[in-house]
């Protein structure tokens, strides 16, 4: 556990970062290593589909595969999708079959670091659909270089009644919500590698901007939340927008 101190004013505030030891998420080896996932999650090949959004014809053939040779003639992409899907259940791929895991790390992946950022906010989305008094917290974000695939997924889960704080640049006043929704991080502290909290969940890009983390687990998240409340009852509100469009 890391422990940095941050001075605003006369005011000192100590953030807590928890390390996390990363357990890298295995693929599954063959069709015998998807029906033992299947058969622990008690889950159908509908269930499958539902939940990865892969097909059931292309599933069914997955389940037939007996070597990693079998696996290779499958799309990257859709394996990924399953495992994915298996791994946000909480159950993980190991080099002697698979196991359930209370509190899972998972990774999500893009072609791009647009498509990687916005699997994560799809994950956000969907969490929070289950929550009541939904919110996302969002630390080191910044909407000036945002796609506009990141600001349409932002109004979307608005509209389903998901509330958002964001923790921004101080200075940036390309802001597309209230600005009660916003408080400036300082210059010198701020990181555009955006964390996401919310639910159960704290999410992560990671150095490599293909790729993103994400860990399930109520305290953790907890913590990660109280560090962020802790900064929005320091740091300052902004005072005006300058964005040529807004939430409100």
């Amino acid at each position: 556990m890391t422990f940095i101190i941050i001075k605003y004013n006369l005011i000192i505030v100590i953030y807590i970062m928890t390390t996390l030891t990363l357990d890298f998420t295995k693929n599954m080896k063959n069709g015998y290593h998807l029906n033992a996932a299947l058969g622990l999650l008690d889950w159908t090949i509908d269930k499958l589909v539902s939940e990865s959004g892969v097909s059931k014809p292309t599933i069914s053939a997955l389940k037939n595969a007996r070597s990693d040779d079998d696996l290779e003639k499958f799309n990257v992409r859709t394996v990924n999708k399953i495992v994915s899907a298996i791994n946000k259940a909480g159950v993980r791929f190991t080099d002697n079959g698979v196991e359930y895991n209370h509190y899972p790390i998972f990774f999500t992946k893009g072609h791009t670091h647009e498509e990687a950022f916005l699997e994560l906010l799809k994950d956000a989305h969907e969490h929070l659909l289950t929550k009541n008094n939904p919110e996302l917290l969002l630390m080191h974000s910044d909407d000036r270089v945002s796609p506009k695939s990141v600001i349409s997924l932002y109004k979307k889960m608005r509209n389903d009644g998901i509330k958002m704080r964001q923790l921004v640049k101080e200075g940036n006043r390309y802001l597309l919500g209230d600005l009660d929704e916003y408080r400036y991080i300082p210059e010198k502290r701020f990181m555009n590698r955006v964390t996401l909290i919310y639910g159960d969940r704290v999410a992560n890009e990671t150095s490599d901007v293909l790729q993103g983390i994400i860990r399930q687990d109520p305290i953790q998240a907890d913590i990660q939340r109280n560090n962020f409340n802790l900064l929005w009852d320091t740091l300052n509100k902004p005072k005006e927008s300058t964005a040529d469009e807004r939430f409100i």
